[in-house]
């Protein structure tokens, strides 16, 4: 025999999980809808060069590469960004810009397993391409506050920065040359000491290393903006304007300046953000992502600016699971006894009368002890199960047992049997 085992970094997702995993896609879904996105689908597999091409170190390391039977170079896709950059390549005659999609899907890393963070799961990514405009960054910004919102996330904060501003920082401090190596560990600036932090500036930029650190700390502070114009005479940044845009819509609570927030993809070149749950910080982001105004240049003549976010779909919903908050429903609401397998054909004429009314509704595969039907109705937490012996049929009622409190109730229309179960006060989530 063989042992079954799974892979370190995967799962296997029982029912109960499987159905919260599509309860929080369909409402994710539900807010993209009323933004007009629109989805979009691609391979699992894409060709090495492909994923490689503008993903930046750290990130290169975690890719799953192999060759396929075809002595092909091919890889696991890591994110939704860059397959997204191949389409809008592949298709940019077929689609109409700015073109706002969005795509749920797995995606692969072959990063060290942590709570809510596994080596295979799911995000839910959507995106603006095809324009740069204060507009769609706001957009994105305003879409993951009313998605975690729809959600039932209330206590978090969207962290903030742009890289086009960092950029302009760095030319006045003198250590552009360093941009890259800078940002990268800056990107680590909550997740070691800051003493480490610095000494890994200090081996790049010295002394300087003190003004960034400065800096970092100074986005607590609400003159922030004053400090970078009487400092490195910067004004009238994006950033600046995005921020008091948030103002006026009175979401100050919800997004702050964070100078630490750089992201770790090479391929960010504006407005960067990630969002945390303030008591869930260990968490880590559960939505992040940023401008990217070069990434299809890669692929394509044509340059198409972009910015998007992405939801960790796992991490979020450990989060959602853990603090109670995805509401419970049954996966079933009715079951029809089977009595006998002569009535098979009534049963299923009234299964798909109540089906037609939206209901969820299952008869038990076999004619065997009522006992054991019973049992299975309370391992599933269906809370009706419906009678047609020969006493119904004949009476011509419908007896309907709640399984929960032992209550009895009879109907002489399948109507009204439907009407009660659809009423809220009886029955929950049909």
């Amino acid at each position: 025999m063989i042992e079954p085992k799974i892979l370190k970094g995967f799962k296997d997702a029982l029912p109960e999980e499987e159905y919260y995993r599509k309860y929080l896609i369909n409402k994710i879904e539900e807010t993209l809808h009323l933004f007009g996105y629109l989805p979009i689908d691609t391979p699992a597999l894409e060709y090495k060069d492909i994923l490689l091409g503008k993903g930046g170190g750290e990130t290169d390391k975690q890719v799953f590469l192999f060759t396929d039977k075809g002595d092909r170079e091919v890889g696991l896709r890591y994110d939704l960004t860059v397959p997204l950059a191949r389409f809008v390549s592949m298709h940019e005659n077929e689609i109409n810009f700015p073109f706002k999609r969005y795509h749920i899907a797995k995606v692969w890393r072959g990063e060290k397993p942590q709570r809510g963070r596994f080596r295979e799961f799911y995000q839910a990514d959507f995106d603006i391409i095809g324009i740069d405009s204060i507009e769609s960054d706001i957009e994105i910004i305003l879409l993951i506050y009313n998605l975690l919102k729809n959600l039932g996330v209330n206590n978090f904060i969207i962290k903030i920065n742009d890289r086009n501003l960092m950029h302009s920082i760095f030319e006045k401090i003198g250590v552009s040359n360093f941009e890259k190596q800078i940002l990268s560990i800056l990107d680590k600036y909550y997740k070691v000491s800051e003493s480490e932090i610095k000494e890994n500036l200090n081996t790049i930029m010295g002394d300087k290393s003190d003004d960034i650190i400065k800096m970092i700390k100074s986005t607590k502070e609400l003159k922030i903006f004053e400090l970078l114009k009487e400092k490195y005479d910067i004004s009238d940044t994006r950033l600046e304007k995005i921020i008091n845009f948030i103002k006026e819509m009175d979401l100050e609570q919800y997004v702050e300046i964070d100078f630490a927030i750089t992201r770790g993809l090479d391929y960010y070149t504006g407005i960067v953000f990630e969002t945390f749950i303030k008591d869930s910080i260990e968490l880590g982001s559960v939505c992040s992502g940023g401008r990217y105004d070069n990434l299809t240049s890669l692929f394509s003549k044509n340059k198409y600016s972009g910015i998007g976010s992405s939801i960790g779909l796992d991490r979020l919903m450990t989060y959602l699971l853990e603090r109670n908050l995805v509401p419970k429903v049954n996966f079933c609401n009715l079951l029809i006894a089977n009595l006998n397998e002569k009535d098979l054909s009534l049963y299923y004429n009234i299964l798909s009368r109540i089906h037609s009314s939206k209901i969820n509704c299952e008869i038990y595969p076999q004619q065997i002890k009522l006992k054991k039907q019973f049992k299975y109705a309370e391992d599933k937490n269906i809370p009706f199960i419906l009678f047609l012996g020969e006493e119904e049929k004949e009476n011509s009622i419908y007896k309907l047992k709640n399984i929960r409190t032992g209550e009895e109730k009879t109907f002489s229309k399948i109507e009204e049997l439907i009407i009660y179960l659809k009423n809220p006060q009886n029955s929950t989530n049909l």
